[in-house]
C-alpha cells in the first residue's frame, strides 16, 4: 500500500471520527455556557435559566477569567444573570434556549453595569 492511500484512509478516518463526535454532542442535547469576565475588576456573578432546575451557576470571576459549563436544558427558557460589585447589584435577562437541542450561551460581563447575554442554536 502506498503512502498516498494511507494518508487518504487516515483523513477519512479522522473525518468520520469528528462527525461521530459532533453527532454525539447534538444528540446528547448538552449546551455550552460560557461565562466571561471582560472587566478589570473581580465580579460576583449568578447565572440561571428561567426554567427551575435547568441550569444555575454562581461564583466569583477574576479579571479576564472565563468558565465553561455543559448543561442540558429541558425546557424553553431565557437566561438571567445578576452581578455584584462595589457599585451594587445589576440584573439582566436575555437569550432564549429550547429544550432538547444544544445551544451556545455567552454571558459577557464588561463590568456589572455592562452585561449581555447572547444565545445561538448549535447547528
Amino acid at each position: 500500500m502506498s503512502g498516498g492511500w494511507r494518508l487518504l484512509i487516515a483523513l477519512v478516518g479522522a473525518v468520520v471520527l469528528l462527525g461521530a463526535l459532533a453527532a454525539g454532542v447534538v444528540l446528547s442535547g448538552r449546551s455550552l455556557v460560557i461565562i466571561d469576565n471582560r472587566s478589570e475588576a473581580n465580579l460576583t456573578l449568578m447565572v440561571e435559566a428561567t426554567t427551575p432546575g435547568d441550569f444555575s451557576w454562581s461564583g466569583g470571576l477574576k479579571p479576564g477569567q472565563r468558565i465553561y459549563r455543559l448543561p442540558q436544558f429541558t425546557g424553553d427558557s431565557s437566561i438571567r444573570a445578576s452581578c455584584t460589585d462595589a457599585g451594587g447589584v445589576y440584573r439582566t435577562t436575555g437569550g432564549y434556549v429550547t429544550g432538547g437541542w444544544p445551544h451556545r450561551v455567552d454571558v459577557i460581563a464588561a463590568g456589572c453595569a455592562s452585561m449581555r447575554i447572547e444565545t445561538d442554536m448549535i447547528p
